[in-house]
């Protein structure tokens, strides 16, 4: 990240005030049962216990198994719910003092997969539409790939369209997960997918792309 980025976010985060560890803690703990199923309140509170105490952050879940907290920072945290399933929270500042909820469900199964959805400090969702455009098939092509007489038959045969989102630097990145699932000819159009991932930056008010 350059020096002029870093600036501009720190400018950001003083103007809109700042996220606490609190905060977080608050809102987690209060999270609708409905969205980490697996876990009840008294789950989410004991994690919070282990991770101030520097103990593994671990407790059996619903279901008979592991679930593990892996992360918790000022604005977020991560909840590794079973052996395939991942809860990050991300806490973000907006205008007015108030705060918005990302949260990112991601699935690690053959293919990886993330869900987004956002919440108002009450848990009331908000469209996902009025905070970001979610990137497209054709965002992660190449001008080769766009430009090949063949793209149609990618489509074709690509289907599946899935996508993982990971929080990063007050932002969000996304990347194209489901080329394997053409099989035997992923090879051949590998080339055609761009390697870095999409980024996009929280201003406050929306994602922007960067």
């Amino acid at each position: 990240m350059t020096k002029r980025l870093l600036a501009i976010m720190a400018v950001f985060t003083l103007t809109l005030g700042p996220v606490r560890a609190e905060d977080l803690r608050r809102l987690f703990i209060n999270m609708p049962d409905s969205l980490i199923p697996a876990l009840t309140k008294s789950d989410r509170m004991d994690f919070i216990d282990f991770m101030d105490s520097g103990m593994k952050a671990r407790v059996r879940n619903k279901l008979g198994g592991e679930s593990v907290m892996t992360a918790f920072s000022d604005n977020s945290l991560t909840v590794m719910t079973s052996q395939s399933g991942r809860l990050d929270m991300i806490l973000l500042p907006r205008k007015k003092g108030t705060k918005l909820i990302c949260i990112v469900k991601t699935v690690y199964a053959d293919f990886v997969d993330s869900r987004l959805s956002f919440y108002d400090e009450d848990w009331t969702p908000i469209d996902v539409r009025n905070l970001i455009e979610l990137p497209q098939f054709d965002d992660y092509l190449t001008k080769e790939a766009l430009k090949n007489d063949s793209l149609d038959d990618l489509k074709k045969q690509s289907m599946l369209r899935l996508q993982s989102a990971m929080a990063v630097d007050n932002g969000l990145e996304f990347r194209y997960t489901s080329l394997d699932y053409i099989g035997e000819d992923a090879d051949k159009y590998r080339s055609w997918f761009k390697s870095e991932p999409i980024r996009y930056i929280w201003n406050g008010k929306r994602f922007k792309r960067k």
